[in-house]
């Protein structure tokens, strides 16, 4: 999967943008300066100043379009602007998938499994915001789990991480694909691809 993330303002900023790109990196995703090309756009906002503010938000509207008119499937807004304007963002740009804090804000991000029973990712801002417990139907656990917290849960499907590798049938799937990713790179060295065909 190709992230594309735009960083504005603080250097603080660009130190969480760094993490997050360091992340999706170290998750097998390949990283992209072009938003045509993306499959997820990552926008890093800052609300320190009126023209901070300003800048963010024509920012989430240029990759907004983005999604409408290109690649990308998932637009999410982090950072300040996100931690502050929550509502009025998610009501005023509908393109918009998930919201996420600055760190230090309060947040919660499930991604689900492919089958769509399981939880294959979670992010909590605090990390100990609320209990998690994996397995199936964990994924409809952890939202009801956190509507009762008070807690508004962003959703978000992403294929790369909802795949499961559990059976040869998974490992298939994953090498369809054509994945960049370094799962794929090592079962193709593995010669994983010769082995599942025999199978046929």
């Amino acid at each position: 999967m190709k992230i594309g993330l735009v960083s504005l303002g603080c250097p603080k900023n660009l130190v969480d943008s760094e993490v997050m790109l360091g992340l999706a990196q170290q998750a097998g995703h390949e990283l992209t300066n072009d938003p045509a090309a993306a499959d997820v756009l990552v926008v890093n906002t800052c609300a320190f100043i009126d023209n901070a503010k300003q800048e963010s938000i024509d920012t989430i509207l240029e990759m907004a379009q983005q999604k409408r008119d290109g690649k990308c499937s998932r637009l999410v807004v982090t950072g300040c602007l996100a931690e502050r304007y929550r509502d009025e963002l998610r009501q005023e740009i509908p393109e918009i998938d998930a919201l996420l804090g600055a760190v230090g804000g309060t947040g919660v991000v499930f991604a689900p499994s492919a089958s769509g029973f399981g939880t294959n990712a979670a992010v909590l801002s605090p990390p100990l915001l609320m209990p998690l417990k994996f397995g199936e139907p964990s994924f409809d656990n952890h939202l009801l789990a956190a509507r009762q917290r008070g807690l508004s849960p962003a959703v978000l499907e992403l294929p790369g991480i909802g795949l499961d590798i559990d059976t040869p049938e998974d490992l298939e799937a994953l090498l369809a694909r054509g994945s960049a990713t370094r799962s794929a790179a090592l079962l193709s060295a593995w010669g994983f691809p010769a082995r599942l065909s025999t199978r046929r």
